[in-house]
């Protein structure tokens, strides 16, 4: 016995969600290279002749399309042969490469084909017509019909016993010949695709079949599914995953793999801690178990999280980062009591809980960039952070029983029959208007002297991305928190603030 797999056969549901989206991820590159080029091209004038004269003599069969046209049913038997992720994933990229080779080739070697016109008539012509119009125009040299053809042949064959190889091979040399006998391609074109076929799967199926390489593949992927998620639920997630993205352009750097898989684990946590994302039972046990399990250092596969979390755990060298890690998870876990508590913070309190928040999370994003400078060069920046993030989700967090707002203030509200957990109520008091106002104007203190610690640091590592964020803090209390709030446009001198604004306090 061999232990060969059987050829065919049924992929678990869960798998063949991860494998059947492979294959539509294949389908929309394709149509978006192969058509791009076909449009390209249709600029071009002209193009090489490949043709070799006993080529005329070929018989144009419109029979042949059925032929084909099945390379369709060839390459979808991939989800039966491949019956996992990991298995689809050197098939799929094989795939890929070879769409963007022969794009290349396409818009290199542009090919004006011999052919006649064709004019199908009777049984056969809607098959035709199908056949063509998948053929596109002008995308000739080398046959992509052909190359996927002998890739699937070479790919099933690895699997295959000796009367299935033979199969397959006939299957895509019928392929091969059909191309020519519906007068699609030319045989340089056919022989092309057949090459490209065979060095492209030598070449990217070790590779891809490669553990660390799949283990590095699963986490974009899952970075990816939490981004998309993260996007459908607020558009600032996507143009912060587009960021992340953009750091790593043409170069995909070690530290901005760590900060994608940094920032979609604890954006996840907080997100179960904040309800976003539904979890079996209580979050506050969700996280307990997670963090027991990433302290112990366990590796068994208990769910994206956990994943995530290993990996950013083992990408992080500095013990003091590690450390940082689990400080945060359980400072962010401090919200979740507090939530489930109805519990009102006074305003020291909530000050050095946000404090802790931000110090931790921009220590570490420090930390994965590389930088010298920390958190406790700006400790203005980072009050100031928390107060973007108490304003710009007020509305969210009040809604979801997290009280932002002091326990004084609170009080001054409750005194003036309104509700301070009814974001409406709060602002249309004087006591939440006056907190509001009172807030902006500290807002802008803060930013003024964290304008001054960034001065400081000129030079040193790790200052230009914390002036990203200031400006953006900036952006959110100079333009998007008065469109929102428009009471903070009136001029400040009849709005009353209370002591302690000059100061910052």
């Amino acid at each position: 016995m061999t232990g060969r797999p059987a050829l065919f056969g049924l992929p678990r549901r869960e798998e063949l969600l991860l494998t059947g989206s492979l294959a539509l991820g294949f389908a929309l590159f394709f149509l978006a290279v192969y058509g791009g080029a076909s449009w390209v091209t249709g600029f071009y004038s002209g193009g090489l002749r490949v043709d070799l004269p006993f080529e005329r003599h070929i018989p144009f069969v419109p029979a042949w399309a059925a032929v084909y046209v099945s390379m369709d049913v060839l390459l979808l038997l991939s989800l039966f042969v491949f019956r996992t992720w990991k298995d689809m994933v050197p098939f799929a990229l094989a795939l890929c490469a070879e769409t963007v080779v022969g794009a290349v080739g396409f818009l290199v070697l542009p090919v004006e084909v011999a052919w006649p016109s064709r004019v199908v008539q009777g049984g056969w012509a809607d098959i035709f017509f199908v056949a063509d119009t998948m053929n596109l125009e002008r995308n000739y040299l080398p046959s992509l019909h052909v190359a996927f053809a002998c890739t699937a042949a070479l790919a099933y064959a690895e699997r295959s016993g000796g009367w299935a190889r033979a199969l397959f091979g006939l299957w895509a040399t019928a392929i091969a010949a059909s191309t020519l006998l519906i007068h699609e391609h030319h045989l340089v074109d056919v022989v092309a695709g057949a090459l490209l076929a065979w060095g492209t799967w030598r070449f990217v199926a070790p590779r891809a079949r490669n553990e660390d390489f799949l283990a590095a593949l699963r986490v974009e992927a899952l970075c990816a599914r939490e981004l998309f998620r993260f996007s459908r639920r607020h558009l600032r997630y996507a143009l912060i995953g587009l960021a992340l993205y953009r750091y790593s352009l043409g170069r995909f750097r070690r530290q901005a793999r760590v900060a994608r898989v940094g920032f979609c684990f604890l954006q996840l946590v907080d997100d179960v801690l904040d309800g976003d994302r539904a979890v079996e039972g209580e979050p506050l046990d969700w996280v307990d178990a997670l963090l027991a399990e990433l302290e112990a250092g366990r590796t068994q596969d208990t769910g994206s999280a956990a994943t995530l979390g290993r990996v950013l755990l083992a990408s992080l060298e500095a013990p003091e980062a590690r450390a940082h890690v689990f400080a945060l998870m359980r400072t962010m876990r401090k919200d979740r009591e507090r939530v489930r508590e109805r519990r009102w913070l006074s305003a020291e309190v909530l000050l050095a809980q946000h404090r802790d928040t931000f110090r931790l999370s921009v220590d570490l994003m420090l930390h994965v960039a590389g930088a010298d400078v920390r958190a406790s060069d700006v400790p203005s920046l980072i009050d100031a952070f928390g107060w973007c993030s108490t304003l710009r989700d007020l509305r969210e967090d009040l809604a979801a029983g997290l009280y932002n707002v002091p326990a004084e203030v609170a009080d001054e509200v409750r005194a003036g029959d309104a509700d301070p957990g009814d974001y409406d109520a709060l602002l249309n008091s004087n006591a939440g208007r006056a907190w509001v106002v009172t807030e902006y104007a500290r807002a802008r203190v803060l930013l003024e002297r964290s304008a001054e610690e960034l001065s400081a640091l000129e030079g040193r590592t790790g200052t230009p991305l914390l002036r990203l964020f200031h400006r953006s803090i900036e952006g959110f209390r100079a333009r998007r928190l008065p469109r929102r709030l428009p009471f903070l446009r009136e001029p400040a001198g009849v709005r009353p603030l209370p002591s302690g604004v000059a100061s910052g306090r």
